[in-house]
């Protein structure tokens, strides 16, 4: 086998040789399908359950709001923080052991949250919580995803992403019922025992990283036959020095641009300000629409639309992941940068209940397909040589925007009303249909590619 020089591969710890193509069903679903339940249980006991656990905790350590409720922030910005902090490894470690480093870490919080007796503790727990939450959150999961997949990327991130909204839609419910019934100290093994075994035995037993491990390429394609053949000493591994000696790892020649290349260019700064600004519209939205639908109509009505938006972005995301392998994918983005302004513009001003549910029904379409496109646009860009660290960075920038929407959302709602409030959601999701026309065109990265 030729030389490889060195600049022009990735390596990853080696796991298991390669076998040959598995006959029927494409391995690839198969981890679709374990990531779909990996975020299920991540956004479900995490994202979703944060504001639950900060509701309860207000009521059980007689705590005012405002001096809880950094807490979620904190937990947002340890996420993005740790994500990105870990990014590098993902290019040369088994990403089975981040989500299981990450369901054991997530539990060991939970587990505590019996013993948050203090707003102070109640810091705490959040920021460990955290930690897990990105280690078997998002930045793996989509990085595997996309090793994966290069023609139905879209279709598989789009089944693998609704796993978030699932977990709104089946594991909050549930754990809010926990915390309702048995307080946030019985609750915790229960949220403990679901967030460790939805996550570290699916990682341990289905995740592989990369389609080599199973003999393939991306999309179920067979190795070529020189490389198929190959065997340790023909090259397909090479050793590494480490500590204690050198450590087998497998060498995968991958195409992209490198992270140090990629964040200076315009497209990937003008990205990373375009989702900040449209999360913070977004997840701001979302986190005051219940109170919002509460202030003009009655509980039915906003828990009706909580659903209706909720069951949308389902459909919509599954909707998305197919129509983007027909049409380009930043243009497609920026419209629906366009259709969430205007969803929020509406919800700005809606009053009867027929429209406040019909408009959250249009909020759900942006927010299902937005989180979905947001890492098919940096793979289609940069592609997967540095793939974690340029995708794990940009959702850094898209955190800033995730903590800071709800709570600027709620402090202009409370200085002037919600249509004010609503209405600058819907500036910022504009902003962000800006700076996607302003990150050029994705030939332009591309052809920066080595």
């Amino acid at each position: 086998m030729d030389h490889v020089p060195e600049a022009a591969v990735q390596t990853r710890e080696f796991v298991e040789p390669p076998t040959g193509p598995d006959e029927g069903i494409f391995y690839g679903w198969i981890l679709v399908a374990a990531v779909f339940v990996v975020l299920v249980i991540s956004s479900g006991v995490g994202f979703y359950n944060a504001s639950v656990i900060l509701a309860a905790a207000t009521r059980e350590l007689d705590a005012s709001v405002g001096s809880v409720s950094g807490a979620t922030g904190l937990f947002f910005a340890i996420s993005g923080l740790t994500g990105f902090a870990f990014s590098k490894q993902l290019e040369s470690f088994d990403i089975r052991w981040f989500f299981a480093i990450g369901g054991i870490v997530g539990a060991l919080a939970l587990i505590g949250l019996r013993f948050v007796e203090s707003v102070a503790a109640l810091y705490v727990f959040f920021g460990i919580f955290g930690v897990g939450f990105a280690l078997a959150g998002l930045v793996p999961a989509t990085t595997l995803v996309t090793r994966w997949f290069e023609r139905r990327r879209s279709v598989a991130l789009s089944i693998a992403s609704t796993g978030l909204s699932v977990g709104g839609i089946v594991v909050t419910p549930i754990s809010a019922w926990l915390i309702d019934e048995r307080s946030l100290a019985g609750a915790s093994p229960y949220l403990a025992a679901i967030w460790l075994l939805g996550i570290v035995p699916i990682a341990l037993l289905l995740v592989r990283s990369q389609p080599s491990d199973k003999g393939l390429q991306p999309d179920g394609d067979p190795l070529p036959p020189a490389t198929a053949a190959a065997t340790p000493s023909d090259g397909l591994y090479q050793d590494q020095p480490g500590r204690g000696g050198n450590r087998r790892k497998a060498v995968t020649g991958l195409k992209g641009l490198d992270f140090v290349s990629a964040r200076t260019t315009r497209f990937f700064i003008a990205l990373c300000v375009a989702y900040a600004v449209i999360f913070f519209g977004q997840v701001g939205a979302i986190a005051q629409l219940f109170n919002m639908v509460l202030e003009r109509s009655d509980r039915a009505t906003a828990s009706t639309s909580l659903s209706v938006l909720a069951l949308t972005s389902v459909a919509a995301r599954l909707a998305g992941g197919a129509v983007v392998l027909r049409v380009p994918t930043k243009p497609f983005t920026a419209a629906l940068a366009v259709v969430q302004a205007l969803a929020l513009l509406l919800l700005a001003t809606a009053s009867s209940p027929p429209m406040l549910v019909l408009t959250s029904a249009f909020l759900g379409i942006s927010i299902g397909n937005l989180l979905m496109l947001q890492p098919l646009l940096i793979a289609e860009a940069f592609g997967v040589v540095n793939y974690g660290r340029i995708y794990s960075f940009n959702q850094l920038f898209g955190t800033i925007g995730v903590a800071g929407g709800p709570l600027a959302l709620g402090v202009l709602r409370d200085a002037f009303d919600y249509e004010t409030a609503f209405t600058v959601a819907a500036a910022a999701s504009i902003a962000g249909f800006v700076f996607i026309v302003l990150a050029g065109p994705t030939a332009r990265v591309q052809a920066m590619w080595r």
